[in-house]
């Protein structure tokens, strides 16, 4: 039986494992792991939902389709749905890059025996970056999915491998982690549609701030001015790279 699901979530899926014991933070109507299941890829799985509507969802989603069994639906913020050493793979998507970052931050006991984080921030992902290589979480894959004309970055990182996707000759740490190190290696094909969009974010923000006349307006506008700076010199060296 196959369950349809969208190219997004697919993407999450292949990142996956086969028989993995899985944690889907925030999984809506579980859908996810219920693909996965279905696949007959899935060992165990959780599906953790703050809110009681969408953990309700879940469960009934689950219940319906045969998998309850399978897959347990709980109620709890964030990891603290979780035990420690209760799953290998942890998937956090469908957020803000701050939000998962304050998830893992105030979760983190709960991951020394988690083997791959796959996260998937709406907006932020900067943030998930900073965070993973602060606490030694290396990156070993990123994409960018197109889906109804939005970018959907997909991060995934793991622990104890020795591969730093951030030694690079053109770019530094700080600048890869606003690019996305693995994305900019492999040059993905959507990477310079993402630039242009964040050129064209950049510029309206500063059209905003530039009345902006408080410290902290300048410190934005300082800010955002140096991404923008960022995003320039990666869309001339993809162009280059063309030529």
């Amino acid at each position: 039986m196959k369950f349809d699901i969208s190219k997004r979530l697919q993407k999450i899926a292949s990142y996956i494992p086969d028989y993995a014991k899985v944690a889907d933070i925030g999984a809506d109507h579980a859908f996810l792991l219920l693909s996965v299941a279905m696949e007959g890829r899935l060992k165990q799985g959780i599906v953790g939902e703050l809110n009681k509507g969408p953990f309700e969802n879940a469960r009934q989603q689950i219940e319906q389709q045969g998998y309850a069994s399978l897959i347990d639906t709980r109620l709890g913020d964030g990891l603290a749905i979780i035990h420690p050493e209760e799953v290998d793979v942890i998937v956090i998507a469908g957020m803000g890059g701050s939000l998962i970052v304050q998830i893992l931050e105030t979760g983190k006991e709960k991951l020394s025996h988690v083997k791959r984080l796959i996260l998937q921030p709406n907006i932020g992902g900067h943030r998930v970056r900073q965070w993973l290589h602060h606490h030694r979480w290396q990156l070993v894959d990123e994409t960018i999915v197109e889906e109804a004309q939005i970018l959907y970055e997909i991060l995934v990182a793991e622990q104890d491998i020795t591969s730093d996707a951030y030694l690079d000759d053109q770019f530094g740490v700080e600048e890869l982690m606003i690019i996305g190190p693995i994305l900019w290696k492999k040059r993905h094909p959507l990477l310079r549609k993402k630039a242009a969009q964040e050129l064209m974010s950049k510029k309206r923000i500063l059209e905003q701030l530039e009345e902006g006349k408080t410290e902290q307006a300048q410190q934005k506008r300082a800010k955002v001015l140096q991404e923008l700076r960022i995003w320039e010199r990666m869309m001339t060296c993809l162009l280059e790279d063309m030529n």
